[in-house]
């Protein structure tokens, strides 16, 4: 597999994480939501930290014209990790799935605009840019499949 190719079955395999909270969810399944949400947001938090440390400075190294790199990942990291935090905050402390749908559809769309953006703009950019150490921290930091 190419490093484009694997980073995006790295997305792919983050997303099937998100779908099986997502599917929890949808059947109020608040434990099994909040166990889902959980492992999701563990590889989350691990998968985005890689990419600042290692995907940022690659993609700072390309030439994007009229893109912000770095304010605009920083910013889809944040939202991302926050939002997932607050909702399995939320799940834990007993609010039930029904009352977090709006938000949990925000996180979904943010998450769809985010892989769009990844898939079709930074991950291919990136990756033949990507140093020895650089692919080294991603690849440490890839959930499993």
């Amino acid at each position: 597999m190419t490093r484009l190719e694997i980073l995006l079955a790295t997305q792919h395999a983050l997303r099937d994480r998100f779908e099986d909270f997502f599917r929890a969810m949808q059947r109020e399944n608040a434990l099994a939501a909040a166990v889902a949400l959980d492992d999701y947001e563990r590889h989350l938090r691990r998968w985005t930290e890689a990419e600042e440390k290692a995907l940022m400075p690659a993609l700072l190294r390309v030439p994007l014209p009229g893109r912000n790199v770095r304010y605009e990942l920083r910013l889809e990291y944040i939202q991302l990790r926050e939002l997932t935090r607050f909702l399995l905050q939320q799940l834990q402390e007993g609010i039930r799935p029904s009352h977090l749908l709006g938000y949990t559809q925000n996180l979904a769309r943010r998450l769809q605009a985010h892989e769009q953006q990844m898939s079709e703009v930074y991950y291919p950019a990136a990756a033949p840019e990507l140093t020895e150490e650089e692919w080294a921290t991603l690849d440490s930091a890839r959930p499993s499949a």
